[in-house]
């Protein structure tokens, strides 16, 4: 029973004696002191309600929410001994990036304010690799000015500095500045509208039938993904409103003809996963994958243009395949609904709205020019030599200049700033794990698990990485917490690494589809209330069980013409 119950009840078995003289008290009870007063039910109740508040408000404390991950963390710290396969510094960096993720599941704490205390604890420990100036091999921070056992040398470097200088490595990596970059190119797409007309023109030229409507927002979102890398930001902030927009006017809502509707929401979330692991900028964690894969394979070539390619046939023939799927679980094979009215209507809501727009401005144009300018100087990066971020760089002081954005915009894009510091925080974290053993260490262990019950490693290490997502509600906690494990289990059981990267690669955007929680688009899909739960769990499966075997089959043998077996 509820504390509010609890005190309803005590206050409603009082004796109309009692109530009376609470609520009317005549001039001796209202002089006599607290302390010879009879205690009032009424009061008694509303301390254990308020005592019941006072808990609900602890547990909800940001402190009290974190205990649990800090406790993970120093059972790791503490509770690990050192070894020749894991040293100290190695289980300080797992103990605190465990600790991020498991709080980044189970609270609700900014991944930034997360990357920040583990970075400055980490700095403040000194646990760290630094370089042995003398000899130029790393070492442990903690060791710098002992002597090196095994030389008699002294080890040269200078701890607290440079354990505080290794603490920033990961934002000058420039692979988080091409996201950062990317998320301006997104703000301008969205401050100029550009993708709101990009929308409204697939639907009225697609809109005469229901499945012309779906491939329209499957269009919408391959076309925006390469540009807008939040894809929280681009399926929620430009594809759904169109989408809840459609469903309306089609007259569905959750209570009336919700077919039509959960039809069109599980269309826009899906696609934009889609979108998502098709482009190195289709969402933010993407980068995460190429810098392990490059640091821990500095001979595979796997830029923006490579991880295009390889994605565009498994991943097209996702996106055609979609709708199809997707009609035939909503049922509506047989109910196309698309009758010559609802047809009509719904071009004429576009049209009304892109009338309303009005003709393209002179920024949609700017905007438009140097998109292309950046594609194309992406794709012939191979001749022009120019990086994917330097390009990205050239095209937001393109837009600076020509006023198509203001500095305001780039200023107060919160997003870009936000992801800019947890991503290269991440990134360092990650880097140091890597430098320190610590992921090595895990990979060997999964790599063993998956030789002793002989097991064919990349489908094997693919499918385990895929399933794990259902576990997060983050597809960027998921990336960073197991990519750079199971690439390392990888690389110990011989595992190709390009067909390794590239299914980890695209893995890690489409394993959001088992779940309505697995990053904050599919959460604002799901909202509106068009598809039950259970169903979005349903045909989150099937969806899952379809990639897996489109990437395993069709997208390995498309990966075999490429020449990267």
């Amino acid at each position: 029973m509820s504390c509010y119950h609890q005190a309803i009840e005590i206050a409603s078995s009082s004796s109309s004696t009692i109530t009376a003289t609470v609520d009317d008290p005549d001039e001796h009870t209202a002089l006599l002191s607290s302390s010879l007063k009879e205690p009032s039910p009424i009061l008694f109740g509303s301390n254990r309600q308020n005592s019941c508040f006072s808990w609900k408000k602890l547990l909800n404390n940001q402190f009290v929410s974190l205990l649990p991950s800090i406790v993970l963390g120093l059972a790791i710290w503490f509770g690990i001994s050192p070894s020749p396969e894991l040293t100290t510094t190695a289980i300080h960096l797992l103990a605190v990036f465990t600790s991020c993720i498991f709080a980044l599941i189970t609270t609700k704490v900014e991944i930034s304010m997360l990357v920040l205390t583990g970075l400055t604890l980490l700095a403040l420990t000194q646990s760290f690799e630094c370089e042995d100036h003398a000899t130029g091999q790393s070492t442990e921070c903690r060791l710098c000015g002992e002597i090196n056992p095994l030389t008699g040398d002294l080890i040269e470097c200078k701890a607290s500095k440079e354990a505080f200088k290794h603490s920033l490595e990961g934002f000058s990596s420039s692979v988080v500045w091409l996201i950062f970059a990317a998320f301006h190119l997104g703000k301008a797409v969205e401050v100029t509208q550009l993708g709101r007309r990009l929308s409204l023109l697939m639907i009225k030229v697609f809109g005469k039938r229901i499945l012309g409507l779906a491939y329209a927002i499957v269009l919408s979102e391959l076309l925006l993904g390469p540009f807008v890398p939040s894809n929280t930001a681009r399926g929620g902030g430009i594809v759904l409103p169109v989408v809840s927009s459609i469903a309306t006017t089609l007259g569905s809502t959750p209570s009336n003809n919700p077919q039509i509707g959960a039809f069109l929401m599980l269309v826009g979330s899906h696609s934009n996963l889609i979108s998502a692991s098709m482009y190195l900028t289709g969402m933010a964690p993407n980068p995460i994958v190429l810098t392990k894969a490059t640091t821990l394979f500095p001979n595979i070539q796997f830029g923006f243009l490579s991880w295009f390619v390889g994605a565009v046939v498994p991943g097209l023939f996702c996106a055609i395949c979609l709708p199809l799927i997707l009609r035939w679980a909503c049922g509506l094979q047989s109910k196309p609904g698309e009758n010559k009215v609802s047809s009509d209507s719904i071009i004429k809501h576009a049209q009304t709205e892109l009338n309303r727009m009005g003709n393209m401005s002179i920024r949609e144009w700017q905007l438009c020019a140097v998109l292309v300018m950046c594609l194309c100087l992406w794709i012939s990066a191979g001749y022009t030599n120019l990086d994917a971020t330097l390009v990205a760089l050239i095209g937001i002081v393109a837009l600076l200049q020509m006023g198509t954005i203001t500095w305001k915009d780039v200023s107060s894009n919160t997003s870009a700033w936000d992801t800019l510091f947890w991503l290269g925080g991440f990134v360092t974290i990650a880097q140091q794990l890597s430098e320190a053993g610590a992921s090595t260490f895990i990979g060997n262990k999964i790599s063993h698990a998956i030789d002793e019950l002989g097991l064919p490693p990349v489908p094997a290490l693919a499918v385990a990485y895929f399933l794990t997502t259902y576990m997060f509600s983050s597809l960027s906690a998921h990336t960073i917490a197991f990519v750079g494990t199971f690439l390392d289990a990888g690389s110990a059981l011989g595992a190709n690494p390009m067909i390794l990267t590239a299914l980890l690669a695209y893995f890690s955007a489409l394993g959001g589809s088992m779940t309505n929680f697995s990053t904050g688009m599919a959460a604002m899909y799901y909202a509106p209330g068009y598809v039950p739960r259970l169903k979005w769990f349903a045909i989150g499966f099937q969806l899952a069980l379809f990639y897996i075997i489109t990437y395993l089959t069709l997208g390995m043998g498309w990966w075999k013409l490429l020449g990267w077996h």
